[in-house]
């Protein structure tokens, strides 16, 4: 019995040894006594789309020919036209007998191909055609500078979650020992 209870200053040196170190990290977080302790982040630069009309195809005109429109027509023409000739004859009784014979006027049917309408250039105009390109920009820079060490996960106090300048927190961003 008297080895175990030997031992027992031992085991609490041991202790007390290995609890030292984390008292000035519970204390200010990252090795400080005080309350206003600093650490020196960079924040990476934050991005974001615009969106932007963007010309894909210019407007142009081109020209279409208009191909002529034909037309088949029939149609009654003179082939000859009337006359009148003097003939001469003898009649049953043998004497010489002349008249004016008419002949009258001769038509005949011809079919043919008209132009109804001519042929035509007309000038097609085709608009310019957009699309709507995302551009990437840059909404903030990349920044780095002091904030305060809190208790916050080393995010600056009432701002969970991001790097923040609080006013009249000390040496933060843009501070008298911060910067960018």
């Amino acid at each position: 019995m008297t080895a175990p209870v030997a031992r027992l200053p031992l085991l609490l040196a041991a202790a007390v040894g290995l609890c030292l170190p984390a008292l000035p990290t519970a204390a200010g977080g990252y090795g400080c006594a005080t309350a206003e302790c600093y650490r020196y982040v960079t924040i990476p630069p934050v991005y974001g789309t615009v969106p932007e009309q963007v010309m894909v195809r210019p407007g142009r005109t081109i020209t279409r020919v208009v191909p002529p429109v034909y037309d088949t027509v029939t149609e009654q023409v003179l082939a000859a036209p009337p006359s009148r000739v003097w003939q001469t004859s003898y009649d049953d009784n043998g004497q010489l007998v002349g008249c004016w014979v008419t002949t009258p006027a001769r038509y005949a049917t011809r079919t043919r191909q008209v132009m109804v309408r001519p042929p035509e250039v007309v000038p097609e105009v085709i608009p310019p055609a957009y699309a709507i390109y995302h551009r990437k920009v840059l909404v903030e820079p990349a920044r780095s500078g002091w904030v305060p060490a809190g208790s916050h996960g080393g995010y600056a106090p009432g701002y969970p979650g991001t790097y923040a300048s609080p006013v009249g927190a000390g040496p933060a961003f843009g501070g008298p020992y911060g910067g960018y």
